[in-house]
């Protein structure tokens, strides 16, 4: 080799970053990393952050840290940490390069070994399964033990440890951590006296006509030991139209359902009943002081008014896809759901085109529909539409918000009438294909119920915003079958915007249905439809997933 060029090669490798890896963990290397970028000096980053750096010995600041005027050397670094081990590596910095170091700090750890006994003279056959609970700075973690042991790793300092166990009482104890050293603790847990904590219920009136698990009510009973029980449920002259066992409590919380109907299967007459739920302990400590089985009460209402299943939420007004129907949910139930629409749309004239275009679209929907209040149901619904563009214009994006209240006035069997108010506002393109657009509405849905069948009529007028006066006529009709497990139904509007001249006319017609198969609160939502206006028809489909409850 000449010497020119060893001579470059060996200036070209003095002019290498050096690390003096002996002053590393080799634990910690795969941890760390070390860049070398192009500019000059040293920047240390640490996980975590806030991290004390000395350098050769001298204090320079806390992580993240850029030190931009270094001259060439060896640098020896330190990192220091409350909690955490020291770091300590070398350097050699050069004006050709700068370096990033990214280390990972470790923390000071130990062990604690938990193990749980039964305190002296407890049954045998009472089973022992406990958690252990660790609170560390404000967090809670549960970690089942394997063997009434468990081995937990922890950083150094005081940490509460709590056992639990169902038909124990809890126990708390507070441990030492120390660095690299591992502390024992033996629990003792005592029986836990039975009692009967709490009980509750998913709904407090229900219709056991609707379907799957709409027409049940579900109680909540929480106990503190194994145990049985039973629930009794007496109509307002205390007379016991159906009775059952709750089975075994072998853990802490109970589910106990009644579907509204007596003994014999039938369903209930309407009315407010009285649900009792005993429960006793196996243990001989299962009873109270005075002797008496725990036992507690609730309030439900038998309700055949109440219909719960899922509709339409179109530009956040509930019902049949271009009809507002009368029906409300019950009190406390709600409906979500998300999902697409997919079809031809006609886009409105704008400053920037002559005339309507026709163009393809994606619509996302984001609905909501709740009663905070008896016969009172509150609407919204967000709309995220993505239009693909094509040989006439650009794809682009709108969306908009709406929604919508309505109060149900007449509700009888054969004849159900609300009134209702609506708001939507939307971008430029954010307009719903399927609603009526941007502006203020009031509807007046009417309905005739016959059996499973709902005819459904609803006369409505809408200002388009901002600058419309003039309100628009709507005209909808439509007709509903609810089944078991779906609803389905027709529906059709049509749109008389008296502020254009001549008078513009658009016609929306659509079919949908609404499964809902048991026994979750899911349902899946189909459609399909057209839409006419002037010289544009378009045909769309849809589908959404939802819960009901």
């Amino acid at each position: 080799m000449n010497k020119p060029l060893l001579s470059v090669l060996l200036i070209f490798l003095f002019s290498l970053p050096v690390f003096d890896l002996a002053a590393l963990n080799p634990s910690d290397i795969v941890a760390d990393n070390f860049e070398e970028t192009a500019g000059t000096g040293l920047v240390i980053n640490t996980n975590p952050a806030n991290v004390t750096v000395f350098i050769d010995g001298v204090e320079r600041g806390k992580t993240p840290v850029v030190f931009r005027n270094m001259t060439n050397g060896i640098y020896r670094i330190r990192l220091t940490k409350d909690g955490y081990k020291e770091r300590v590596f070398n350097v050699t910095l050069h004006n050709t390069s700068r370096l990033i170091a990214s280390i990972k700090m470790e923390e000071n750890k130990g062990t604690a070994q938990i193990t749980v006994h039964r305190s002296p003279d407890s049954p045998r056959e009472l089973p022992l399964n406990p958690y252990i609970f660790v609170s560390s700075s404000g967090n809670a973690s549960s970690i089942p033990s394997q063997d009434n042991t468990a081995l937990i790793n922890l950083p150094v300092g005081f940490h509460y440890i709590r056992v639990r166990a169902f038909g124990w009482e809890d126990v708390s104890q507070i441990v030492t951590i120390r660095d690299n050293s591992t502390v024992t603790a033996d629990i003792y847990l005592k029986p836990a006296q039975f009692k009967l904590v709490n009980v509750t219920q998913s709904r407090k009136r229900f219709n056991p006509l609707n379907s799957n698990n709409l027409g049940v009510n579900q109680y909540r009973v929480e106990v503190t030991a194994p145990g049985s029980g039973s629930v009794t449920i007496s109509n307002s002259g205390d007379e016991t139209v159906y009775s059952a066992e709750t089975g075994v409590f072998d853990s802490p919380v109970q589910y106990v359902t009644w579907n509204g109907r007596d003994n014999d299967g039938s369903p209930v007459p309407e009315g407010v009943y009285t649900v009792t739920i005993k429960a006793s302990g196996f243990s001989p400590n299962a009873l109270d002081n005075s002797g008496d089985v725990p036992a507690l009460e609730l309030k439900t209402e038998i309700n055949y008014a109440m219909n719960i299943y899922p509709l339409s939420l179109e530009s956040g007004i509930s019902g049949l896809t271009f009809t507002p129907m009368p029906h409300t949910i019950p009190l406390g139930s709600y409906q979500f759901d998300a999902g697409v629409i997919f079809g031809s749309f006609s886009l409105p004239e704008t400053k920037n085109t002559s005339r309507e275009m026709s163009a393809l679209a994606l619509p996302l929907e984001f609905n909501m529909r709740l009663s905070p209040v008896n016969k009172l149901e509150l609407h919204t619904s967000v709309n995220v539409n993505p239009y693909f563009g094509n040989d006439n214009h650009e794809g682009f994006t709108g969306w908009g918000i709406s929604g919508s209240v309505k109060y149900n006035i007449i509700s009888i069997n054969l004849l159900s009438f609300t009134a209702g108010a609506s708001y939507s506002w939307t971008d430029e393109y954010g307009d719903l294909p399927l609603s009526p657009g941007r502006g203020i509405g009031a509807h007046l849905p009417l309905s005739f119920n016959l059996n499973s069948f709902s005819i459904v009529f609803c006369p409505s007028i809408f200002w388009y915003g901002p600058a419309g006066y003039i309100p628009s006529l709507f005209l909808s009709a439509g007709a509903v079958y609810s089944g078991s497990i779906f609803n389905a139904g027709l529906s059709a509007r049509c749109e008389l915007d008296f502020a254009e001249d001549p008078l513009n006319v658009k016609v929306l017609t659509g079919a949908e249905v609404h499964f809902f198969p048991p026994p979750s609160n899911l349902f899946f939502s189909f459609s399909v439809g057209l839409i006419y206006q002037e010289q544009y028809t378009g045909g769309y489909g849809g589908f959404k997933i939802g819960i009901i409850n």
